[in-house]
């Protein structure tokens, strides 16, 4: 099997008020191993405390995972993205993807959901040469069909 061409892989999800953080820490865990998420305390609107959590991966692990997600995301989802795919991915090879946070917590799965919906945010960062939006772009065809 030919080598991913994923440079890193990097997320983040947010444990507002009125969730408990050690529930999102569990949901952010289907994607990243514990010893890779780090964790910040901040205030949000109106003086609210919100708890982030961040992780990044690169090399081996970063395929693998990469690998997860692109298997948990079913084929009409694959072709949903590939029609918007000028919307979830830069020109820096950057493709934006998001998933669902009380799914993962629930059922310890990867669910894919529409950018609006999503909770979790991963990033999937990708290499191409030449470094050029258009090569970035067939990268990412060809890993979605």
């Amino acid at each position: 099997m030919e080598k991913m061409p994923i440079r890193e892989i990097s997320g983040e999800v947010f444990a507002y008020e009125s969730e408990y953080p050690e529930n999102v820490m569990q949901a952010f865990e289907t994607f990243f191993p514990k010893k890779a998420i780090s964790r910040v305390n901040s205030d949000g609107a109106f003086s609210t405390k919100i708890v982030i959590f961040r992780a990044k991966l690169a090399k081996k692990p970063a395929r693998e995972l990469a690998e997860k997600i692109l298997a948990n995301i079913t084929n009409d989802e694959k072709q949903a993205l590939l029609k918007k795919l000028d919307l979830h991915l830069d020109e820096e090879g950057n493709l934006y993807l998001r998933f669902d946070k009380q799914f993962a917590f629930e059922n310890k799965k990867i669910k894919f959901t529409p950018e609006e919906e999503g909770n979790i945010q991963i990033v999937l960062s990708f290499e191409a040469f030449p470094a050029t939006a258009q090569n970035f772009k067939a990268v990412c065809q060809k890993l979605l069909q």
